[in-house]
C-alpha cells in the first residue's frame, strides 16, 4: 500500500512538473515577436522619442514580447535622458536584478548607466559597491570584451581616484581598460570600436584632471591624441566629430599643463583649442572655462558664460539645482572676479529667481518619481503574485484530481501564501519609509551644498576686498547659513558692515548674499548707514520681517566721526581706556523704506581706539558641556585680550584664541564672524586680513 502511494505521488509530481514547464514555455515570447519588439524600441531610441520609449517598454513587457530586464533598462534610459535621475537609478537597479546572468548584455549596460549616475553625484563608494561584483561576474561568464564591461573598469578607476586611492591600483584599472579598448580596435577596426576607445580615454583623462593628478592626465591625454590621429586617417570620417574631439584634447592639455604650473605651454594649448570650430559653440565656450578660471583669466571666462543660457536650452535641462550649482554659481564668481559688478548683480538676481523655479521643479519631479517608484514596486509585487497564482492554479488543478490528499496541500499553500503576502506588505512599507527618509536626506544635503557654495563665493569676494586697519575672521558653521562682513574705502571714509541671516540653509545663504551685494552697491555710492540698511531692507525684506541682522558703520579716518546704524545685530564693543558698549553722541534723521525705519547714530572714535564687532553666532557658541559663551563672558574675554596687548592685531589674535579655547575647537552650528576696526594714525597704510 505504501509503495502504491509512493508511485502515485511520484506520478503526480511528474505531471505537476511537466505542467509547470508547459505553462512556463508557453509564457515566453517567440524569437520573431522578441525581434520585432527590439526593432520598435530601437527606433524610438534613435528618434530620441523618450515618451514613446517609455510607453513601448510598458506595453511590450505586458504582452510578453520584451523581457522585464530589457523593459526596465529602457525605462531607466528614458528617465535618465529626461532628467528623472532618481527614477532612472531605480529602473537600472531593477534591470540589473532582473537580468542577472540570464542576459549579460543588459546586465552590463544597466550597471554601466547606473554607475554613471552614481558617479556624477560623487558617491564613489556606492559606485564601487555596484560595479565590482558585476565585473567579476562578467569575467566568470567570459563577457569581458564588450565596451560596457570596459566602461565598468573605467568607473572603478574613476571612483578609486575620487576616493584618493591614487597609485598602482588606480593605474592598473585604467591600464586594463585601455588595453581592452586597443584589443577591440585592433580586432574590429570599426567606427564604433574607435569611438568607444576614444570615449574611454576621455573619461580617464577627465578623471585625472578632476582629482588633480595632472601628470597622469598628460600621459592619458597623449594616448587620447594618438588614437584620435589614427582614427582621423580613416576614410569617410565625420569632420565635426574630429573637430570636437581635437578641441577636447587641446583644452585637457591646457588644464593639465596649467595645473603643473606651466602657464606658457598651457596658453599655447588653449590657442590650439580656440582654432577649432567647436570652441565657438556654447558647449565649447563653457568647456573652456575650466582652464580660463584655473589660469585666472576671469574676463574671458565671464565672456564665455554669456553662452550659458544657449547651452542649457540645447540640453533641455533649464535651470535645475544641479545646473545652478555646477554652472550658474561659477558664472557669478567669474563676473565678480572680472570686476563686472553689474553683470554679477544681474546673475545674482537670476540665481535667486532660478532657485525658486528649480526647487519647485525638483519637488514636482520628486513627487512624480516617488509615485512612479511606489507604483512600479506594487506592479512588481503584483507580477510576482500573478506568477505565483498562475503556477498555483496549475498545481491546484492537478492536485484536485488526486483525491483527498490535495486538501491538506491546498491548506498549506494558502497559509504559506498568506505569510508571503504579509511579508511582502511589510517589506513594501519598510521600503516606502526608507525612500521617504532617503529623499529628505538627499534634499537636505543638496540645500546645504548649494547654501555652502553661495556663502563660499560671496565670502571669497568680500574678504579679498578688506580695507587697511581691519581684521576679520569668519569660521563657517555646520548648518549652512549666512554671515557676512565687508569694507569699502572711499578716500578717508571707511564704510563697513557685519551681519548674519536669521534662518538656515539656502534661503539664509541667499539673503546674506543679497544683503552683501546691496551693501557693496550702496556703499560704493557713499550712502549713509541708515540708507544702506534701508536699501538692503527694500531688496530682501518680505513686509513682515527682515531676514538679516546687520550693523553698518561709516568711519572718517581723518576726523574720527563714526556714523552707524544697527538693525538687530549685537552692539559692538568700543575700547578707549576700557571696553564698553558703543554709545551714540547724537541721533541723525531716520530713513524709511518698505515699512521699516532705521536711524543712524553718531559718535567720535579717537586715534588708536578699537571697535570690536561680532555676529550672534559668537555669543551663541557652545563648549563641550553645551554652555553658551554669552555677551558677558565675551566682554570679559575682550578685556583680558586688551590687557595682554592693546594693539589691534595682537588683540584680534588673542580674542580668536580665547573663543577657540572656550569651544575646544568643537564645530559650531552657526558661523563665527569677528571684525576689529581701529582708527589709525595719519599715514599708516598697513593692511591685515
Amino acid at each position: 500500500m505504501t509503495g502504491m502511494r509512493g508511485r502515485w505521488l511520484a506520478g503526480a509530481i511528474f505531471l505537476t512538473l511537466h505542467f509547470a514547464l508547459f505553462v512556463s514555455c508557453n509564457s515566453q515570447p517567440g524569437k520573431e515577436q522578441s525581434d520585432e519588439a527590439d526593432k520598435l524600441v530601437e527606433a524610438a531610441h534613435k528618434a530620441k522619442d523618450y515618451q514613446r520609449l517609455m510607453l513601448l517598454a510598458d506595453s511590450l513587457e505586458k504582452d510578453g514580447s520584451l523581457s522585464s530586464a530589457k523593459a526596465y533598462y529602457w525605462r531607466g534610459y528614458a528617465s535618465d535622458r529626461t532628467n528623472h535621475r532618481r527614477m532612472a537609478e531605480f529602473y537600472f537597479d531593477t534591470a540589473i536584478k532582473a537580468a542577472s546572468t540570464d542576459d549579460p548584455d543588459i546586465y552590463a549596460k544597466a550597471t554601466s548607466h547606473l554607475a554613471n549616475l552614481v558617479t556624477i553625484r560623487g558617491d564613489y563608494e556606492s559606485t564601487l559597491k555596484i560595479v565590482t561584483p558585476v565585473t567579476k561576474r562578467l569575467e566568470e561568464l567570459k563577457c569581458d570584451t564588450t565596451s560596457d564591461y570596459i566602461n565598468l573598469l573605467i568607473y572603478i578607476g574613476c571612483s578609486q581616484a575620487g576616493l584618493g586611492q591614487t597609485g598602482d591600483e588606480t593605474a592598473d584599472g585604467f591600464n586594463k581598460a585601455y588595453q581592452k579598448h586597443l584589443d577591440n580596435v585592433r580586432k574590429n577596426r570599426t567606427d564604433e570600436a574607435y569611438k568607444d576607445a576614444i570615449t574611454g580615454l576621455i573619461n580617464i583623462t577627465y578623471a585625472c584632471i578632476v582629482t588633480k593628478d595632472y601628470r597622469s592626465a598628460l600621459r592619458w591625454n597623449e594616448k587620447f591624441g594618438e588614437l584620435l590621429n589614427e582614427y582621423e586617417q580613416r576614410p569617410g570620417i565625420n569632420s565635426s566629430y574630429i573637430d570636437k574631439q581635437q578641441a577636447r584634447y587641446n583644452i585637457y592639455q591646457a588644464q593639465a599643463l596649467e595645473g603643473q604650473g606651466k602657464g606658457d605651454e598651457a596658453a599655447k594649448a588653449y590657442e590650439a583649442f580656440r582654432a577649432t570650430a567647436f570652441s565657438l559653440t556654447p558647449e565649447g565656450r563653457i568647456m573652456a572655462n575650466e582652464y580660463l578660471t584655473a589660469a585666472g583669466r576671469w574676463g574671458e571666462a565671464a565672456d564665455n558664460y554669456q553662452s550659458l543660457d544657449a547651452l542649457l536650452d540645447e540640453e533641455q535641462g533649464g535651470y535645475t539645482l544641479d545646473n545652478i550649482q555646477e554652472m550658474v554659481l561659477k558664472k557669478y564668481q567669474a563676473n565678480i572676479l572680472a570686476g563686472r559688478k553689474d553683470t554679477a548683480a544681474a546673475v545674482s538676481m537670476l540665481l535667486c529667481d532660478s532657485l525658486a523655479n528649480a526647487f519647485d521643479l525638483a519637488k514636482r519631479i520628486d513627487a512624480e518619481e516617488q509615485a512612479t517608484i511606489i507604483r512600479k514596486v506594487q506592479e512588481i509585487d503584483e507580477q510576482q503574485a500573478a506568477t505565483i497564482r498562475q503556477h498555483q492554479m496549475g498545481i491546484y488543478g492537478l492536485i484536485a484530481l488526486m483525491f483527498l490528499i490535495a486538501i491538506g496541500y491546498i491548506a498549506y499553500r494558502r497559509y504559506h501564501h498568506h505569510q508571503l503576502k504579509k511579508a511582502h506588505e511589510e517589506l513594501r512599507n519598510d521600503y516606502v519609509r526608507i525612500e521617504e527618509k532617503a529623499t529628505e536626506r538627499s534634499r537636505t544635503a543638496t540645500e546645504q551644498r548649494i547654501a555652502a557654495a553661495i556663502r563660499q563665493r560671496h565670502a571669497l569676494s568680500s574678504t579679498s576686498l578688506m580695507a587697511p586697519s581691519v581684521f576679520v575672521s569668519s569660521t563657517p558653521g555646520t548648518m549652512a547659513g549666512g554671515s557676512f562682513c565687508d569694507t569699502i574705502v572711499n578716500g578717508d571714509i571707511l564704510t563697513f558692515t557685519i551681519g548674519s541671516a536669521t534662518g538656515k540653509g539656502i534661503e539664509a545663504a541667499t539673503a546674506a548674499a543679497m544683503a552683501w551685494a546691496q551693501f557693496r552697491t550702496a556703499a560704493a555710492l557713499n550712502a549713509s548707514p541708515d540708507r544702506i540698511v534701508s536699501a538692503i531692507s527694500e531688496a530682501i525684506a518680505d513686509g513682515r520681517n527682515m531676514p538679516v541682522k546687520i550693523f553698518v558703520g561709516s568711519l572718517n579716518q581723518k576726523t574720527g566721526i563714526l556714523q552707524y546704524c544697527n538693525a538687530g545685530n549685537g552692539i559692538p564693543l568700543c575700547y578707549n581706556e576700557e571696553f564698553s558698549l558703543l554709545t551714540d553722541e547724537e541721533n541723525l534723521p531716520a530713513g524709511t523704506q518698505s515699512g521699516y525705519t532705521y536711524t543712524s547714530s553718531q559718535t567720535t572714535i579717537p586715534v588708536g581706539k578699537l571697535l570690536f564687532l561680532y555676529t550672534d553666532g559668537v555669543t551663541e557658541a557652545e563648549n563641550a558641556s553645551h554652555k553658551k559663551l554669552g555677551e558677558k563672558h565675551l566682554r570679559g574675554m575682550a578685556l583680558q585680550a586688551i590687557k595682554l596687548d592693546a594693539r589691534p592685531e595682537p588683540f584680534f589674535k588673542n580674542i580668536q584664541k580665547a573663543i577657540t579655547d572656550f569651544t575646544g575647537g568643537i564645530p559650531q552650528a552657526d558661523d563665527l564672524t569677528l571684525m576689529v576696526i581701529s582708527r589709525r594714525q595719519s599715514g599708516e597704510t598697513r593692511r591685515t586680513v
